[in-house]
């Protein structure tokens, strides 16, 4: 038996069909009832008359509730009234599993956060959940087209580490044997040995915050977007940048249409070149804007959304003092006060990028550990590759969920992703 996909039904008008999938809605008119099926693809109306399916099967049909789990096989007939200008005149009903009237106390429209986190298995199904998670399967699958036809090869550094590239108490400690580990919060360090060997490189995977944070941005385990590009200075690096999220939105316009309508969004359709503010810049800004931030100190949060609003765009936030980045930062030759970085802010949820060219002096790397009160040891193989070969290269790390929660303008970013991790969240 040949299963046909709903998004595919337009191929096989008058013919016969068979889909599989799960009831999401059920129309009930006595000789007539209504399916709308889901079946991971899209949604299609199914019409089943007693008179043509027959006295059992449509006994069977009645008897089910949401969720039910069923083969319909029948003919595709245009309508434009059905969702997709197709439906499907059902012949037969084959139940697989006729789901539980409870499903309809599971979630309601007036459970609260908590229930719907408790009840996320039963969320996902929802149209709006499932346009999110078809959004972050299509913008993954945009972002390596944009790396792979710029030749850069993905790798898969460890997620358990012993060497920390920022440092600082927002750490999950693990027991890793009779050794003391990290969960990882970047893949960075791996990523710039790994240049030395395929010049260009880039990697999707989790990182991990232990912050204890309760924002609407925050999410203690999230997927990062980052690369490194070898003999690649800061102005080549942020040129990068603009040119990725420009491809990936337009992507998102030509091949997501279905996400951006289910969720009743538009696109978001940035200008170009994005500006860079210098951070004592920012601070002036965010001053005229109400926030009392001192000079070193972060423009986090609300003042940093209140900034990025005032320009309408993305913007590059620039020349943060050497004492405010990670030892791993180049200092700006024209001003030995501030480090070649930048964090990229955008609307709705501020910081998306943190990048940076990096320090590839040795003497001067080390300098920086020690200021920060790290043991150089541990970092004997990272040192290493300022010793053998080094050359100019940068580096950025993206927070995919924040850049989802941009694009479809999602309010809190535990709706961006499957199960969301947070300080207060473990199940399910």
């Amino acid at each position: 038996m040949t299963f046909v996909k709903t998004r595919d039904l337009a191929k096989y008008e008058d013919k016969e069909v068979t889909l599989k999938g799960w009831v999401y809605q059920i129309r009930d008119h006595g000789k007539i009832m209504f399916y709308f099926l889901r079946d991971g693809y899209g949604f299609c109306q199914i019409t089943i008359k007693k008179n043509i399916v027959g006295e059992n099967d449509f006994k069977i049909a009645k008897e089910i509730y949401r969720e039910a789990s069923v083969i319909i096989t029948g003919t595709v007939k245009k309508d434009a009234r059905a969702e997709g200008g197709f439906e499907v005149l059902a012949s037969t009903v084959n139940v697989w599993n006729p789901s539980h009237p409870q499903i309809d106390q599971e979630v309601t429209p007036e459970s609260g956060p908590d229930v719907m986190l408790d009840k996320r298995h039963f969320v996902i199904r929802g149209r709006r959940t499932r346009a999110i998670l078809k959004y972050r399967s299509d913008a993954l699958k945009y972002f390596r087209e944009y790396f792979y036809e710029n030749d850069l090869f993905e790798v898969t550094p460890p997620l358990i580490v012993e060497t920390l590239p920022e440092g600082g108490s927002d750490l999950f400690e693990i027991k890793y044997f009779e050794k003391k580990a990290y969960l990882s919060q970047s893949s960075q360090l791996y990523l710039e040995a790994a240049i030395f060997s395929l010049g260009n490189v880039f990697t999707i995977l989790p990182s991990y915050r232990a912050e204890k944070s309760r924002t609407k941005r925050h999410l203690s385990e999230y997927t990062h977007v980052e690369a490194e590009l070898s003999w690649t200075d800061f102005d080549a690096l942020t040129e990068f940048m603009q040119e990725m999220l420009v491809y990936v939105i337009k992507r998102s316009e030509e091949d997501s249409e279905d996400v951006f309508s289910d969720l009743d969004v538009e696109p978001f359709k940035p200008k170009t070149p994005f500006e860079k503010v210098p951070y004592r810049k920012a601070l002036q800004i965010v001053k005229e804007l109400g926030w009392d931030i001192k000079d070193g100190e972060d423009i986090s949060d609300a003042p940093e959304r209140d900034l990025v609003a005032k320009f309408g765009n993305p913007i590059y936030l620039t020349d943060f003092p050497v004492n405010m980045k990670p030892f791993y930062h180049k200092i700006s030759e024209k001003d030995p006060s501030v480090t070649l970085s930048a964090d990229l802010l955008v609307p709705v949820v501020g910081e998306l990028i943190g990048s940076g060219e990096r320090e590839t002096d040795l003497e001067s790397l080390l300098k920086r550990l020690k200021a920060m009160g790290l043991n150089p040891e541990p970092y004997y193989w990272y040192t290493d590759l300022r010793k053998y070969g080094s050359v100019p290269h940068s580096g950025f790390g993206l927070g995919f969920e924040r850049f989802v929660q941009w694009i479809l303008q999602v309010e809190h970013i535990r709706d961006t992703t499957l199960f969301p991790r947070t300080r207060f969240r473990l199940r399910p």
